[in-house]
């Protein structure tokens, strides 16, 4: 398994304490990057979210299915959980993203929101 926290270290030098500790997993670690992304989108910070969306996209793509789902359940099923942020958020979520974690949104959102998800995004029978 690749070890992720080489990579969270290197984007995150700000948590690089809490990356230190042995009892955070990569799911804790990636819910408290996805509340830096909410914080960045609220404030406009390009950087961070840069730095948020492509370590969330980088665990994604990794092989083995440990960090890919890690980023599945502790980040993207929850992107849609500021719903102020929709519009903001659509437009960082990859194809692959979108048709991996959509099952999940629909158990999540109610229909409404679910509709507008996926009109933002895109996706089949739901014109952006």
């Amino acid at each position: 398994m690749v070890e992720w926290r080489g990579e969270a270290s290197a984007r995150f030098p700000e948590l690089r304490d809490y990356l230190e500790r042995d009892s955070w997993s990569c799911h804790v670690f990636l819910f408290e990057v996805l509340q830096l992304a909410v914080d960045a989108h609220r404030a406009a910070d390009e950087d961070l979210l840069n730095r948020s969306y492509g370590f969330a996209q980088w665990c994604f793509d990794q092989p083995g299915g440990f960090l890919s789902n890690a980023a599945v359940v502790s980040f993207y099923e929850h992107v849609f959980d500021a719903w102020e942020l929709r519009h903001e958020v659509a437009d960082r979520l990859s194809p692959a993203v979108t048709a991996k974690v959509r099952p999940l949104w629909e158990w999540r959102l109610p229909a409404d929101r679910l509709a507008e998800v996926d009109r933002l995004l895109g996706v089949a029978g739901h014109p952006a």
